[in-house]
């Protein structure tokens, strides 16, 4: 939990009667505002579900509470039947069905069975089922207990929680870890104790309503004009996380930006001041609670997000911009997109080299080599850059293309001890003898990482990252022709 999330909690749910998410409550709020998908993690009796229950009562919604565990795809739709025309199907709504629904909660779904989970997508990303648009439907939660293999320290562990599907668990909006007893307060832990059942409190019902009503009105506002430092925040998170080997989706970056702006609507709805620091808390805390993996992996290490953060916030407030935009380009990991920088006639030849030797000095002897490729011949012919970083990639470059020369590859004159060399030969092999340059290109480049014993990426992606990479840059350079 984040030491200062406490400053933005206004007290709703305690006064609904309903303790212990003193910590998580505006996270909480910052879904009902967006009514974007919710999924709680915690242990058992950590209050999930009733306060997910609760929340639809202050709210006055139709519920359905479905245990994921035991629910049928005929618990969800209801009885079908052939409709007047005898042509189409038509389902007769039970209390139980989703029909009606304004709000559902898939409670246990770690633990529900995998055809059924399946049936959860279209719910909790298109509001369908079937095909067929659920009309009323606003919210869609979950709630689980940690998967089977978080056994915790006094030997708890849920055996029949399963990790979730990482497709399903990319549909959630915010993945929220609930507090347990040694996280809470000693005043929450004395009013869960004291606490009786929940009782309807007509004021801080309407109260909610209200509120949630005027910060979806503030949000809608936000989103229609998008933040420049939400979105630049969000694009380089997702380039470091997945750099760390945890995948961010693109969907995960929009919702990303959809969380930060909803959690800094909430606190300003709130009265509260978030520029500066507190602004970037707001950031921190909209992002460790928006990593999909936290619902399928063993565990999440709180430095990736807290390191991931820090880098992404020194990045967006460097208020030198060659050392903004040196940074950006390092973090990039698409060398299409890095070429497409590089021919950027805003920046300035000494930022660009300052960019190419730092991103020489940190890449693997693969990406130098594809990288030197395919981008030395237009820097030095256009003279994109200083004589210092063109020398250094020069040295890469001239390797691969010489290798043309001083080895003959074919597949009966050459061989080699690499064990990638027998991949690199059917890869090439496929490559049609109509496409002379692509094939010359990637004969060169596969020569030489052979050559040098250097391990490769599998043969395959590597040649198609080349060949994007030679058309992105066959592309910028003719459309740079075409303005000039």
């Amino acid at each position: 939990m984040e030491p200062n999330q406490k400053n933005y909690s206004h007290g709703f749910l305690s006064e609904m009667g309903i303790f212990g998410f003193e910590e998580i409550e505006p996270l909480i709020l910052s879904a009902l505002v967006t009514e974007d998908p919710l999924l709680l993690i915690g242990k058992s009796g950590t209050g999930k579900t009733h306060l997910l229950n609760g929340l639809s009562d202050a709210l006055g919604l139709k519920h359905r509470h479905y245990n994921a565990s035991l629910i049928s795809f005929d618990d969800l739709i209801g009885f079908p039947y052939p409709a007047e025309d005898r042509a189409s199907i038509k389902f007769l709504p039970t209390p139980a069905s989703v029909w009606e629904a304004e709000s559902v909660l898939f409670d246990e779904i770690s633990r529900c069975k995998p055809e059924i989970q399946n049936k959860f997508f279209s719910i909790l990303y298109e509001r369908k089922i079937l095909g067929l648009t659920l009309e009323k439907l606003r919210y869609r939660w979950a709630a689980m207990n940690p998967s089977g293999f978080d056994t915790n320290e006094n030997g708890e562990n849920y055996n029949g929680s399963e990790p979730l599907d990482p497709a399903l668990a990319d549909r959630f909006a915010f993945i929220i870890e609930v507090p347990d007893w040694r996280d809470l307060k000693v005043h929450e832990q004395e009013a869960i104790i004291n606490s009786l059942s929940s009782s309807s409190n007509t004021r801080i019902y309407e109260e909610l309503k209200n509120f949630i009503r005027s910060t979806q009105r503030r949000f809608e506002e936000v989103i229609a004009n998008p933040d420049a430092e939400i979105t630049s925040y969000c694009r380089i998170v997702a380039s470091l996380i997945s750099e760390a080997d945890f995948r961010f989706s693109p969907r995960r970056a929009k919702q990303l930006a959809r969380n930060i702006s909803a959690l800094l609507c909430v606190a300003g709805e709130l009265g509260y001041n978030t520029s500066d620091k507190k602004r970037y808390n707001l950031f921190k805390l909209a992002l460790r609670n928006s990593i999909p993996q936290r619902s399928y992996v063993e565990s999440v290490p709180d430095h990736i997000p807290n390191s991931v953060h820090k880098e992404a916030i020194r990045m967006i407030s460097e208020t030198n911009s060659t050392d903004r935009w040196v940074s950006e380009f390092l973090t990039d990991k698409s060398i299409p997109r890095c070429i497409e920088k590089l021919l950027d006639k805003k920046v300035d030849i000494h930022t660009k080299s300052i960019a190419v030797i730092q991103y020489l000095n940190k890449r693997s002897a693969e990406q130098k080599a594809l990288f030197s490729f395919v981008l030395f011949p237009a820097a030095s012919e256009l003279g994109l850059l200083t004589e210092d970083a063109l020398s250094i990639m020069g040295n890469i470059a001239t390797g691969i293309y010489e290798v043309n020369g001083s080895i003959t590859w074919n597949e009966t004159r050459y061989s080699s001890n690499h064990p990638q060399w027998s991949e690199c030969l059917q890869v090439l092999s496929r490559i049609p003898n109509s496409e002379k340059m692509k094939k010359t290109r990637a004969r060169q480049l596969f020569l030489h990482l052979i050559s040098e014993n250097i391990m490769i990426s599998p043969p395959e992606f590597l040649e198609k990252q080349l060949d994007a990479c030679f058309s992105k840059m066959e592309a910028l350079l003719k459309t740079n022709a075409e303005l000039n």
